[in-house]
Parts: C-alpha cells; structure tokens; sequence
C-alpha cells in the first residue's frame, strides 16, 4: 500500500464509493491497506478506459473507468456480479511525475446508468 499512496499528494482529498472522506496520504495507505487485508484481498481491478482534461499545464481532470472482481461484500461472501464504477481525479505535475491530489469514486449503478450516459474512453 506504500506504493499505492506514493501515486497521491501529502494533502490527497479522497471520497471513497461508500461516502466516507479520505483526508491525506497518511488515511488513505491506513485505510487501503486495512481494505486490501480484508474485503479486496482477493480482487482484481482493471481499468476500461479514461478520459483526460488538461485544466492548465500542469493540473489535469481525469475519468478512469473501472471494474472489481473477486472483492467481498459486507457480509464476507464474494459478489457476484463485477463491481464497476468511475473515478474522477484531479492529477498536478509534480516534477517529472503527476500525483493524484482528489479524488472522487462512484459506483455504476447499471440498471439505471446503461452505456449510452457514459462517456466513451480510450
């Protein structure tokens, strides 16, 4: 999870699907790494696309489509169905790097949101 958190600035702003608020690098490797020791430990992320807005040179509205599989639901029984959802970030240049500075996740609810109120991605 030190890795993970190495992608997100000291002072990361992070609304998590569930509404609870992240606050700095600190909380989100704590809560991560608690996630992952549990409810992710055997789940698979892959991204289906993003889409990226410069804003200005050097910050960055980004999109990423994405979907969980193998993921634990509250009770402990894995779901059933891929969780998917899209993610909206606002990256900043940090020298050679760009770090994720907020971030806000939503999960798709597919029987109301069908592909044609999705932005298509590359």
């Amino acid at each position: 999870m030190a890795l993970l958190a190495s992608l997100v600035t000291p002072g990361v702003d992070v609304i998590h699907v569930m509404g609870g608020w992240l606050g700095g690098r600190d909380v989100f490797q704590k809560y991560h790494a608690e996630r992952h020791a549990a409810q992710f430990r055997n789940s698979t992320t892959r991204s289906s696309g993003m889409a990226i807005r410069p804003l200005t040179p050097d910050i960055c509205l980004v999109h990423v489509n994405w979907s969980m599989t193998g993921d634990t639901v509250f009770d402990g029984k894995v779901r059933q169905q891929p969780r998917e959802t899209i993610i909206t970030w606002i990256v900043v240049r940090d020298g050679e790097r760009w770090l994720i500075d907020a971030a806000h996740d939503t999960n798709i609810n597919q029987t109301v949101v069908g592909s044609g109120y999705r932005k298509p991605t590359s």
